[in-house]
């Protein structure tokens, strides 16, 4: 069985992050400088890099420490990873905090995934050991929500924020990757519609890829959402009933909602003349008569439509009432 290409590609060192250059200088400066703070926060969109760059950090606080040939497999000395998914509870941040005051040989990282899904009491219990940490420890949190984390945890923490990869960027890399896997043949275009469909992320992207590598064939959607946008946009309902049925086939609700909001951006972009992802589309030529204010409603609509997908299980009905109400 082949090697999982989200693992097989995983970042090492700082040179192969991708997408994140001032992220990494900022990293980098402050390591050269020793001024990299006790507690740091690792924010964006999934799969851009966060949880690999924080173990990266962890690897260049140990150089002196630790053989980078001994590395992964003797991390656990020096690095500790949560989820904080499953280990929500005030006990388990308890246990952690226990954990780290006992001195090893190198400087100690504590790794916090999802850190927005911690409890009010875990947050509480935490927040002390973020005001006065054991000396040559620092704690990572990594999460996808920042808005849900505590003021007062956020106001210890130097702040990075992660962006989504732009499409130019990931597709020189999938085609990196492309280039490098024998089993993988895959057209220029066949490559462009894997960064579309990663919107951003560059693990989703390698997930494609891995499907493509297993012999699924991963099918293009860009013509339809264009066409969905197209049938919204013109109040045609009936047809963007019809092109939401053969989309869902393929892909989620939630993700169907969010790809309607990357295209409304992107027009938006347009009205403007810059051209985006889409233009392809349109024609390089085209001048596309869309109203801002139209857009922006459209946007916030789709914004809307995501947040009731928590209020009921029935994601069909939530979905298809919303596509009707951007018709309007």
């Amino acid at each position: 069985m082949s090697e999982v290409l989200a693992l097989k590609y995983r970042p090492r060192d700082f040179t192969e992050v991708i997408g994140q250059p001032q992220i990494i200088n900022q990293l980098t400066a402050a390591l050269d400088k020793q001024t990299l703070g006790h507690a740091l926060l690792f924010c964006g969109t999934r799969g851009t890099g966060k949880t690999t760059t924080a173990r990266i950090v962890a690897r260049e606080l140990n150089k002196g420490y630790i053989s980078f040939d001994d590395w992964p497999t003797k991390q656990h000395l020096v690095l500790t990873e949560i989820d904080a998914a499953s280990n929500t509870g005030v006990d388990n941040v308890r246990d952690l905090i226990d954990s780290i005051r006992f001195a090893t040989q190198g400087h100690r990282i504590v790794i916090i995934d999802e850190t927005h899904m911690l409890s009010k009491s875990a947050f509480n219990a935490l927040l002390k050991t973020l005001e006065e940490p054991p000396e040559k420890v620092t704690f990572i949190l990594c999460t996808t929500e920042p808005h849900k984390l505590p003021d007062t945890v956020k106001s210890r923490c130097q702040i990075y924020e992660f962006s989504e990869v732009d499409l130019t960027t990931l597709c020189m890399y999938y085609q990196e990757i492309v280039d490098k896997e024998e089993n993988l043949n895959l057209t220029i275009e066949q490559i462009r519609g894997v960064g579309l469909k990663a919107n951003g992320s560059v693990r989703d992207g390698l997930s494609i890829l891995q499907k493509c590598l297993s012999g699924e064939q991963e099918e293009d959607t860009s013509k339809q959402y264009f066409e969905l946008v197209g049938a919204i946009y013109s109040q045609d309902v009936a047809t963007a009933l019809q092109l939401l049925s053969e989309l869902r086939k393929a892909e989620e609700a939630r993700v169907i909602v969010q790809t309607l909001e990357k295209w409304f951006y992107w027009c938006s972009l347009e009205a403007f003349g810059m051209k985006t992802p889409i233009r392809q589309f349109f024609g390089e030529s085209a001048e596309l008569n869309v109203e801002l204010p139209h857009l922006q409603s459209l946007f916030e609509t789709c914004l809307a439509i995501e947040r009731n997908f928590t209020a009921t299980p029935n994601s069909k009905i939530v979905l298809e009432m919303g596509i009707m109400k951007l018709c309007l």
